[in-house]
Order: structure tokens, then C-alpha cells, then sequence
């Protein structure tokens, strides 16, 4: 079977999407043909052309970047890719993002005659700010629902994502499959190795507060800062770490001096991929205050790591942490506060807690169940 895949980045740029296709398509990468196209990035670590990856075939398009503060992350117009579409002519077309891909490009995915599968990788947003929401619910009103309908079959990462987001007439072709964790990556390791002991000298002596995501309204990291204030008139000896890129940067920078604890506050733009696992290992908590949040690969890998968790109940979260952590409501300052401090007072109940998550990462997330799951789908439909 012949695979095309659709999205607008791929390695070495590693969102929570991009990880979740590198993951996905090096497996069935071993048993198809698969090709990836992708915008070749801004940053130059990688330039328009061809090169293999993990056995993947990748192809990156010249492409112009629309900047602006209204999305997450830097949009590229892919140029050429309905001709590099029709001269892949595969059996499977699978789009990951239904924000770029318009008219001219389902058509060419039509002229091949090949099947076209859509993961929806993110749900219709709720409860962020009026205008994204509204903004949300008018685009695929306008044309998101249209590629949906011309799908030959949807994914919802979560089932809050196919309930918020799928048209009830559409239901009979969506299935949910979850995503994955490189669950023998993100492990429990040995606290005295020496990536974390850099890691603790680094932040300096404190119980590490780790949050890991883009620095946007919608990771409610203004939150974290205010209820971080408000943890440390309890316990003196915290240290917060923000892990992520995104235009909040300099505004969380600035409430951080407001609330006066910028001695307390560190935040890295550029951590390594390989390093991610001792900073969950070093971690105390792990604090995902998200205002909405079809589903997060962070949360995954906290888990995973048997570090506790703190997370807002939206969205998709409790579908993957269950009751394995504990919950927060999003905006709620005091009660992340309130829980962070438990977390760190009631050990035996975190470390229950973060047992039961890393067996449930084992259960539910492995990335070669998920991989089948896939191919599945895509030889029903093929």
C-alpha cells in the first residue's frame, strides 16, 4: 500500500502532531510505501527537497509563511503541492490539518483516485476567548466540515474531539483511535543519574513545578504563574519550569515580575528532544492547566514518566489520565495552587497515582497497537 501523508511540518520540527506521525509512520513505514509532504521550515533545518527519515520518504515544499500572533504556530502556503500530490498517486491520502489544506488540494487528492482518511488532531475550540471559538465554529462551518464530508473516513485523537467536532451525519465513517507514547523512552529513571542532576543544579535547589507546551492562551500558563504565586507562600522552596515556544513569552516573562517571582521562574525555548525525559524525571509535578485540550502528548509523556500530574478536566484529558491524577478546573488559580501542594504533601497517594498512569500508558498507548489500528483503517477503505 502506497501513503501519502499531509501536514504542514514534519521532523525535525516536533510538535505534538509532528511526534505523533514520526512515531506512527516509521512503523508502517516498515511494511508501505510512505511518502511525507511537508513546508520546508523557516528556521533552515530543513530545505526544500527530498531525504529519508526512519525509512519515511520525505518531500519539502517551498513555502511562504504567514506570521501572526492569531495562530499557535507560523503557517506555511505549501507552493506545488497538488502537482507533487498527482505525481505520488497514492492509495492513501492522510491529511492531519484540516486549517491548510483547501479546494485544489482535495481535488488533486480526487484526480488520483486514491482514498482520503482525515485525523482530526484537534477539536472545534471551546473556552478559550470568544473570537477563537467563534473564529473555530465559522471556519469549519465554512469549509472544515466540507473535507470531512468528502473523507473517505475520520479519526478523532479523543472522543471529545469527534463529539465537539464531527457532524452527526458523519459519525458511520469516524472512528477514535488515541495516540501513542514512546513509553520506553519516557520512563522512571534513577533520580541520582547524571542528566538530572544537571538538570537540578540548572533551576537550582527547589521542588521542580514543570509545565511543557506552547506558550499560548490556550495552555493557560498566565494561570500557572498566578497559582504558582500563590503555592509559594506555603511551600518557599518551589521552582517553576516552563518548557515551550509561542507569542506569550514575553507576556508571561512580564506577570512573572509582576507577581514578583521571576527569581522562581525559568523558562526554556530549546530544550533537545532527547532530553525531554529527565525533565519530567527531575520534576516534583507536572502541571498542564490547559483551557481547552483535545488531547496532549506532554500529558502522555508525565505520565509515562511516573511524574504526578495536575490537570485542568477539559476536553480529552480525562480520557487519557482517567484517574490517574488530579484534576483542576481551568482558570482556577487557587485550586492549581491547592493541588500542586498536595501533590507535594501527599507522596503516598502521588506515587499511586503515577504508577497507575505509567500502567495505563502501557495499556493504552502503545504506539505498534495504535500503528495497526491504522493499518486497519486504511486497507478497509483502500
Amino acid at each position: 500500500m502506497k501513503i501519502c501523508v499531509l501536514n504542514p511540518f514534519f521532523y525535525p520540527y516536533l510538535g505534538g502532531t509532528e511526534k505523533v506521525l514520526l512515531e506512527l509512520y516509521k512503523r508502517l513505514a516498515k511494511r508501505h510505501e510512505v511518502c511525507v509532504l511537508s513546508a520546508a521550515l523557516q528556521s533552515g533545518n530543513s530545505q526544500e527537497g527530498e531525504e529519508e527519515i526512519e525509512g519515511i520518504r520525505v518531500i519539502r515544499l517551498r513555502s511562504s509563511y504567514i506570521n501572526t500572533p492569531i495562530f499557535p504556530i507560523p503557517m506555511p502556503i505549501m507552493h506545488g503541492i497538488e502537482d507533487a500530490i498527482r505525481k505520488e498517486d497514492a492509495d492513501i491520502y492522510h491529511i492531519n490539518n484540516r486549517y491548510l489544506y483547501y479546494p485544489k488540494t482535495l481535488n488533486a487528492i480526487g484526480s488520483t483516485g486514491g482514498k482520503l482518511v482525515i485525523t482530526l488532531h484537534n477539536a472545534l475550540p471551546r473556552g478559550i476567548n470568544p473570537f477563537i471559538d467563534i473564529g473555530g465554529l465559522a471556519y469549519d462551518v465554512v469549509w472544515g466540515r466540507r473535507i470531512m464530508e468528502r473523507a473517505d473516513a475520520i479519526v478523532g485523537i479523543t472522543k471529545n474531539v469527534v463529539d465537539t467536532t464531527v457532524p452527526p451525519p458523519l459519525m458511520n465513517k469516524t472512528s477514535v483511535i488515541f495516540n501513542g507514547i514512546d513509553y520506553k523512552r519516557f520512563r522512571p529513571r534513577d533520580k541520582g543519574e547524571g542528566e538530572i542532576r544537571k538538570i537540578e543544579e540548572e533551576i537550582g535547589e527547589g521542588e521542580i513545578v514543570l509545565n511543557v507546551a506552547r506558550l499560548t492562551w490556550q495552555k493557560g500558563q498566565a494561570y500557572l504563574l498566578r497559582a504558582f504565586s500563590e503555592a509559594l507562600k506555603e511551600r518557599r522552596g518551589l521552582k517553576l519550569l516552563i518548557i515551550g515556544k509561542g507569542h506569550l513569552h514575553s507576556f508571561l516573562h512580564d506577570e512573572a515580575e509582576r507577581l514578583g517571582i521571576t527569581n522562581k521562574l525559568k523558562m526554556l525555548s530549546d530544550v533537545r528532544e532527547e532530553m525531554l525525559p529527565y525533565y519530567y524525571n527531575a520534576a516534583k509535578v507536572f502541571v498542564l492547566p490547559s483551557l481547552y485540550e483535545p488531547a496532549s502528548i506532554a500529558l502522555l509523556e508525565a505520565l509515562a514518566s511516573e511524574t504526578p500530574v495536575v490537570a485542568s478536566k477539559v476536553g480529552g484529558i480525562p480520557e487519557m489520565m482517567k484517574s490517574t491524577g488530579r484534576y483542576v478546573a481551568p482558570r482556577d488559580s487557587t485550586g492549581i495552587a491547592e493541588s500542586i501542594i498536595d501533590a507535594l504533601e501527599d507522596r503516598k497517594r502521588s506515587e499511586r497515582l503515577a504508577k497507575e498512569g505509567r500502567r495505563l500508558m502501557e495499556k493504552e498507548h502503545d504506539w505498534d497497537k495504535i500503528a495497526n489500528k491504522y493499518e486497519t483503517l486504511f486497507r478497509k477503505i483502500a
